[in-house]
């Protein structure tokens, strides 16, 4: 019973020391991300442009997209954690009124796919990135 129980504590053990191999760290996702966003409710997709750094050990970066909408857009509360990459983008809406996306991202390699949601319109979205090389 011993063996066993010591078996399946160090199978566990080791499983999580897999994982956390695995895991996105802030250096892997430096570089430009560019994909197409849909919002609910507006036109057609718009690409959007991440450029990400490490400043001080730590994710920075700026957004843009094809519209002129956001013309490098400082991201903020960006928070990396076991592959997910959440972070905040504030840009001008209709009229000047500020208005802030928030973006919920799986990261798997050099490809994120996620969740973009706009509070201020109520409305919600996708995005799907790829890293370019």
């Amino acid at each position: 019973m011993k063996f066993g129980a010591k078996f399946f504590g160090m199978a566990a053990l080791m499983l999580l020391a897999s994982v956390s191999l695995f895991a996105q760290k802030p250096a892997d996702m430096v570089g430009t991300w560019s994909g197409l966003a849909t919002l609910e409710g507006t036109g057609g997709p718009n690409e959007l442009i991440l450029v990400l750094e490490l400043k001080e050990g730590k994710l920075a970066g700026h957004m843009t997209d094809q519209y002129g909408t956001m013309n490098q857009a400082p991201i903020s509360e960006i928070i990396l954690d076991q592959g997910t990459l959440n972070f905040t983008v504030s840009v001008a809406g209709p009229g000047g009124a500020q208005m802030t996306l928030k973006f919920k991202m799986k990261v798997s390699g050099d490809a994120m796919k996620g969740e973009l949601e706009v509070p201020e319109m109520g409305a919600k979205g996708t995005w799907e990135a790829a890293k370019k090389k």
